[in-house]
This record gives structure tokens, C-alpha cells and sequence, in this order.
């Protein structure tokens, strides 16, 4: 009797202890098992951070919008009535390897005569297009940081040449189209913004000058014959609106132009000339 009990009480406790161990076991594997899994997730988190580009970041603020990835810092961009302009805002490898390997044949042709700019009546208002160097999108793809940075640098031209157009002539930004190209070195090397039937590029002060100036009395002549059709109560109202256009332009541009936020976004030059030289141009075209 006695070795029987004890026989049953032995077998009983390596059962409850069999039973310990695999609960144990359990807890353990459900514990890796969770830090696994949280593990897991949290690379998956990381890698989606990481993958979302400077692509990615303008498609999603700019629907539409064509991305580039070739040198264009070429000086024709800016020199040449016959550059390709249009190109700039056609997808594909393609419309880039033209603009890349593009070189001038003969003498540059007037400004009226250039099918070039007559093409640009093809790209659609608002529409946008950046092209940016191999190298810069190599350390882009190292350094999500500094797609941030491109990325900054890129949305505030935007935003700046359509606050300074706007501010001269409200209700005429919306017809504009804008490419801006990033350098070597990350720096804004070239940018055009076109509407028919004049383009102006962000390094050429003088040709600002001239295309303001023309659009400005293009502007006031459709003005005037425009008020001539119009009953007062609608000349007033109208006119209104378009002071209140200009005058919020005109607060939000001095905003940006105030201390060195642009210079700091900027950097030093842009299109070939100093980024001093762009935004004194640009106070004094606009707030005289």
C-alpha cells in the first residue's frame, strides 16, 4: 500500500512539474514571439519612412507633376530662344535624354520666331515639373534628410514666384507653369516659369524687368476694355476683389522676404546669380 501511494505521489508531482515546465515554455515562446513581432513592425516602420522620396513628397503635394533626373544646368536653359522648354513637363526617359543632350544649331532666333516657346502653349496652366542631378538624388536616397531639405527648397520657389506674380497681377498666377531645377550641389541651377506667350527665368533680372512690364500693360489694357463692358456696380465689386488678391499676395510675400528664412532655404545663388540679386529684384518690381 505504501509503495503504491508513494509511487502515485511521485507520478502525480512530475506531472504538475511536466505541466509547470510547459507553461513556462509557453510563456517564454509567447514572449518571443511578440518581440519578434514587435521587432518586425517596427522595421516596417522604419523601412516606410525611409522609402518615401522626395518624389514621393512632391506627387502627393503636386499632383501630376513631372520629376527629372539629369543634369540641367546648362546655361541654354536661360540663353536660348530655341531651348526646349516643353520638354520639361513631358514624362519618360525620353523628353529627359533630349533636354540632357540638347546643343544649339545656329544663331538664336527671335524670340517670335521660336517654335520652342510656341510649343509651351501646349503645357497645360498650373503645371509642374522638376528636374534634379544624379548625384543629388544618390545622397537623397542615402540621406532621407536631405530629401526633406530638396524637398523645402523646392515647394518654397514654388510658392515664392507665384506670391510675386499674383502680387503684381492678381488672378493671373493660376496660368502659369513652373519647373525648377536642382544642381550639384542642391542649389536651385536653373527655374523658368512660362505663360503665354512670355517665359521668364529666375537668373535673368533684366528679362523679369521687360516681362513685367509687358504683361503688367497687357494686363491694364484687357483692364480697361473689360471695365468698358461692365455695369459700376460689377466694376466695383470686381475691383474689390482684385485689390484684396493683390494685397494678401503682397503680405504673404513680404512675410517670406522678411529676414534670411529665403536666403537660409535658398542658399547663396541661384540660376547664376546671387540669391540677394533675385529677392532685391523682386521687392523692388513689386513694392517699388
Amino acid at each position: 500500500m505504501y509503495n503504491t501511494i508513494n509511487a502515485e505521489y511521485m507520478f502525480g508531482k512530475y506531472l504538475s512539474n511536466q505541466k509547470k515546465a510547459k507553461s513556462a515554455g509557453e510563456k517564454a515562446q509567447t514572449g518571443d514571439f511578440l518581440e519578434e513581432v514587435g521587432k518586425k513592425l517596427e522595421a516596417e516602420a522604419v523601412s516606410q519612412t525611409e522609402a518615401v522620396t522626395l518624389e514621393d513628397m512632391l506627387r502627393a503635394k503636386y499632383p501630376g507633376i513631372t520629376y527629372h533626373v539629369f543634369d540641367a544646368s546648362s546655361s541654354y536653359w536661360r540663353t536660348r530662344n530655341d531651348y526646349p522648354h516643353y520638354l520639361l513637363y513631358q514624362d519618360g526617359p525620353e523628353a529627359a535624354e533630349q533636354i540632357e543632350n540638347w546643343k544649339p544649331q545656329g544663331a538664336n532666333p527671335n524670340y517670335s520666331d521660336s517654335k520652342e516657346i510656341r510649343a509651351l502653349g501646349s503645357v497645360p496652366p498650373g503645371s509642374k515639373a522638376v528636374v534634379i542631378h544624379p548625384k543629388v538624388q544618390e545622397r537623397m536616397e542615402r540621406e532621407p534628410e536631405y530629401a526633406k531639405e530638396i524637398m523645402e527648397r523646392i515647394e518654397t520657389w514654388f510658392t515664392f514666384d507665384l506670391l510675386r506674380n499674383e502680387a503684381i497681377m492678381p488672378g493671373h498666377s493660376a496660368e502659369l507653369s513652373q519647373c525648377v531645377a536642382i544642381g550639384e550641389d542642391g542649389s536651385i541651377t536653373n527655374a523658368v516659369t512660362s505663360s503665354q506667350p512670355r517665359i521668364t527665368y529666375s537668373g535673368d533680372t533684366e528679362g523679369k524687368k521687360d516681362f513685367w512690364e509687358v504683361r503688367a500693360n497687357r494686363h491694364a489694357r484687357f483692364m480697361r476694355l473689360w471695365q468698358e463692358k461692365q455695369i459700376a456696380h460689377g466694376q466695383e465689386i470686381s475691383q474689390q476683389f482684385a485689390a484684396l488678391g493683390a494685397q494678401s499676395a503682397k503680405a504673404k510675400l513680404a512675410e517670406m522676404l522678411r529676414g534670411d528664412s529665403l536666403k537660409n532655404i535658398f542658399g547663396s545663388t541661384m540660376a547664376g546669380v546671387t540669391t540677394d540679386e533675385v529677392l532685391n529684384s523682386t521687392r523692388e518690381l513689386v513694392f517699388g
